[in-house]
């Protein structure tokens, strides 16, 4: 399970680098659509998490990114709703979304002891992706105020990494509160 999860979480990122070297650079509204398409699959693997984890901890964490990534996505809907424009579609958020339902597929068919570390591989392969993405976003973003919002967006990104990769030490470990 966790193999599988990894396999599919790293073609994902080859898919994501070869389309950023295959096509022209993304539009700024095609930005915003793949973070807001990634804003969808944290939203949708953390409420599967709140569902099927019993450990406390990952709930905390889990309910933490549903909040987290929803104001994100508000914070794109209004600057779009501002400009009349929309998060557009691009390579790149179609090929986030069909892995998203990949992971969710696969985090949904693991057992109740194997979930909560299956969960973590994923949010950490996922979001040191998304950071990554966002910051290649931060350099190349025309309009000043998409820059902002990706800006603003990176830290909590980078706070939900790190948080993964602690929960990940101590999911599992004799003795510590699950």
């Amino acid at each position: 399970m966790k193999r599988r999860c990894l396999a599919a979480a790293l073609l994902w990122l080859l898919a994501l680098a070869a389309g950023a070297h295959a096509q022209e650079p993304l539009r700024d509204e095609q930005m915003l659509g793949v973070v807001v398409a990634a804003n969808q699959a944290e939203i949708a693997a953390a409420n599967l998490a709140l569902r099927k984890t019993r450990s406390y901890s990952l709930q905390v964490y889990a309910r933490r990114i549903v909040s987290e990534h929803a104001q994100v996505s508000q914070e794109i809907t209004a600057l779009t709703q501002r400009y009349g424009t929309q998060p557009q579609r691009s390579a790149t958020s179609d090929a986030l979304l069909k892995q998203s339902a990949d992971d969710l597929a696969d985090l949904g068919d693991a057992g109740t002891y194997d979930f909560d570390e299956a969960y973590l591989d994923r949010e950490v392969v996922f979001l040191q992706k998304l950071v990554n993405t966002v910051d290649g976003y931060i350099r190349t973003a025309r309009n000043a105020e998409v820059r902002t919002v990706l800006i603003r967006s990176r830290p909590s990104f980078i706070f939900h990494l790190d948080q993964a990769h602690r929960l990940q030490l101590t999911i599992g470990s004799p003795g510590l509160r699950r």
